[in-house]
């Protein structure tokens, strides 16, 4: 009987092979912004030294990122989208403005979930804001924000004033330079024909809510771009 061969099917050859973390599961939320970028930063940690099992809290980027939405919300008269998407950008900013924690301490599950699940907590948050917003005194108090934050700590837990690591006392911002990772070593780079090449322009996506900009390439100059990140030693 004639044995009926079978396709060998795909083999893959490494190339190169830059420094990675284990993926992490971004799970039932909307985040998948913060945990690329966050897996970009600890690639990029590794690069200048950092243990290879380095393991950054992508709640913490998040917690931040939803109070500064929510403020910009409120003061843009609900003229901006409110939501857990974002960018690449707002991970920079929030380490630029408050710096990295490790995943251990705010893991970012303070709901009884073993995993991520924030369509409840989104849900609050609007709310929330909506609120605020729609506040018929026209007037702001002083206590919206701290009740805001008490929400969210209330999810993703508190966001931690110091604590330590390898025997070592930081804060999340003495945490982030002890990485040697500086946020404006970073640039966005896209590949769009609406909008002239060479130069920068602000995407047009609701949930680049910080108006974040991007430098616009060819798209053969964007591939070069990357080849020449991955043969350099750097993940993108």
């Amino acid at each position: 009987k004639k044995v009926e061969q079978k396709p060998e099917g795909y083999k893959f050859t490494t190339i190169k092979a830059n420094p990675v973390t284990s993926p992490k599961d971004q799970n039932k939320t909307g985040t998948c912004w913060c945990f690329a970028g966050i897996s970009f930063l600890e690639s990029e940690a590794i690069r200048k030294g950092a243990p290879a099992d380095i393991d950054l809290s992508e709640m913490f980027v998040v917690s931040k990122s939803y109070t500064g939405r929510a403020i910009k919300f409120v003061q843009l008269d609900k003229n901006l989208h409110f939501g857990p998407g974002a960018d690449f950008g707002d991970v920079l900013t929030v380490v630029k403005e408050y710096g990295l924690v490790p995943n251990n301490v705010m893991p970012g599950l303070n709901y009884g979930e073993t995993g991520h699940v924030h369509g409840e907590l989104t849900g609050v948050l609007k709310g929330y804001v909506n609120a605020v917003a729609n506040n018929p005194n026209r007037k702001l108090s002083t206590a919206w924000v701290n009740g805001l934050n008490n929400v969210i700590a209330s999810y993703l837990g508190e966001i931690p004033q110091k604590f330590t690591v390898d025997g070592k006392e930081f804060t999340p911002k003495t945490y982030a330079e002890s990485l040697n990772l500086n946020p404006d070593d970073y640039i966005a780079f896209t590949s769009f024909t609406h909008h002239p090449f060479y130069e920068e322009f602000i995407i047009e996506v609701c949930d680049n809510w910080r108006w974040d900009t991007a430098y616009n390439l060819p798209i053969d100059e964007f591939m070069q771009v990357m080849y020449n990140a991955i043969n350099n030693g750097y993940t993108i």
